[in-house]
């Protein structure tokens, strides 16, 4: 999950400011759900960039081993040299699929060995086709992409299959995103660009989950130059953080991405099962807007006005949320787990839990909490990933440069 709210408001401001300009009837009015879903929509749209037959997969598909390319493109968003790339995957079944994403590398020529990779899985941006973080002008996690790329490593950023391409997404499903994660990470090294053999991992919130369900896999089949992880904020403990959503204010949108997007992998989920029929009836907003879209238009909905009564115990889910659950296995190689004390989207007791019982299993994790620090960055509060950016790129350098990683795990 990712909530990248100073954009939002950025975009409720400027609406409320048109409005006023436009000849509001008076100078208080406020903006309603409406007008702030318009301005919403219209942050959407001002953010994305034209999705074009690059992204139609082959249909149909002709098969070929995961991490194969077929085909790839020059793209600019001004972040380094970066060329999109859409890529064999596998769905969570095993099926082929295309998935896209996009590669940076830093200008001029790289170290000997190549440029150090980071394979980045992003928070959730939604389960629309256009909300890919590639088809996005800021690459959703831009910021720190940039920061990534400003001190010489190359980015490995896939949407996630379903995004951007033909297909759906299947959201939070920790086998079908972790394919993507590897398998984009491999058809890069088909560019030409000069990656290094070495590679780490960073992902926030959605793609915390995700990281750590790759590192799951990688405890047990390794992958070449694996170095280790950065988690942010994971959406780890799905049932307890999925349970805790309905009663927060704004965030019931998540709630309905993840009905709709798990109903996309396990066609025994139903939706109309989980949500009430004011939220079914809005289901529509997710299969074209992207969160800061679907937050808002869910904003009103809370509590038994969004889901219906023991909505988590519906056999099917249930079992979704149980088989897509993290931070419960060993994981290889070393973690860097940061959490922030002001998180509201995943609050800290759950991350506690993942990082005692990761500890608890003998893997190799460093826990850091930080006063103050947010889910993401908005409404005057540092998000994890921007205020723990000096030790998140301090310990990647500490990883290609083969220095041990401390661990907080009690010997």
């Amino acid at each position: 999950m990712r909530l990248p709210l100073r954009h939002l408001l950025a975009a409720l401001l400027a609406a409320i400011a048109t409005t006023t300009a436009a000849g509001a009837a008076s100078a208080d009015t406020d903006c309603d759900q409406a007008c702030q879903l318009e301005a919403a929509w219209q942050q959407q749209r001002q953010n994305a960039l034209p999705r074009t037959a690059f992204y139609d997969a082959p249909d149909p598909l002709p098969w070929a081993p995961a991490g194969t390319l077929i085909r790839h493109a020059p793209a600019d968003y001004t972040i380094g040299r970066a060329t999109r790339i859409l890529y064999h995957s596998r769905t969570s079944s095993g099926r082929d699929v295309a998935a896209s994403g996009v590669v940076l590398v830093p200008p001029g020529t790289p170290p000997a060995g190549g440029w150090p990779v980071v394979v980045d899985a992003h928070g959730t941006s939604g389960i629309a086709r256009d909300c890919a973080p590639s088809l996005m002008k800021d690459l959703y996690h831009g910021d720190q992409m940039t920061r990534f790329v400003e001190q010489g490593y190359a980015v490995v950023a896939p949407d996630y299959a379903g995004l951007g391409t033909t297909g759906r997404q299947e959201a939070v499903n920790k086998t079908a995103e972790a394919n993507d994660l590897l398998y984009a990470l491999r058809a890069s090294r088909h560019l030409g660009l000069e990656l290094s053999r070495g590679w780490v991992m960073w992902g926030h919130s959605q793609g915390g989950g995700a990281t750590l369900g790759l590192a799951e896999r990688l405890a047990h089949h390794r992958e070449p130059g694996y170095l280790g992880a950065v988690v942010t904020s994971p959406a780890a403990d799905l049932r307890t953080l999925i349970e805790a959503l309905p009663d927060s204010s704004y965030l019931g949108g998540f709630v309905a991405l993840l009905a709709q997007g798990a109903s996309y992998s396990d066609h025994r989920i139903r939706p109309e099962r989980l949500l009430t029929d004011e939220a079914v009836r809005r289901l529509p907003l997710t299969t074209s807007g992207c969160l800061n879209v679907v937050l808002t238009g869910y904003q009103d909905l809370t509590g038994t006005a969004l889901v219906r009564q023991d909505f988590a115990d519906d056999p099917a889910f249930a079992r979704y949320l149980a088989r897509n659950t993290t931070g419960q296995r060993p994981v290889g190689g070393p973690v860097l787990l940061l959490q922030g004390d002001a998180d509201t989207v995943v609050p800290r007791a759950v991350t506690d839990r993942v990082a005692s019982t990761l500890c608890g299993l003998g893997s190799a994790v460093d826990y850091r909490t930080y006063p103050g620090l947010g889910h993401d960055t908005g409404y005057g509060v540092t998000g994890i990933d921007d205020g723990a950016m000096p030790d998140i790129l301090g310990w990647i350098q500490d990883r290609f440069a083969g220095r041990p990683a401390a661990t907080t795990c009690e010997e």
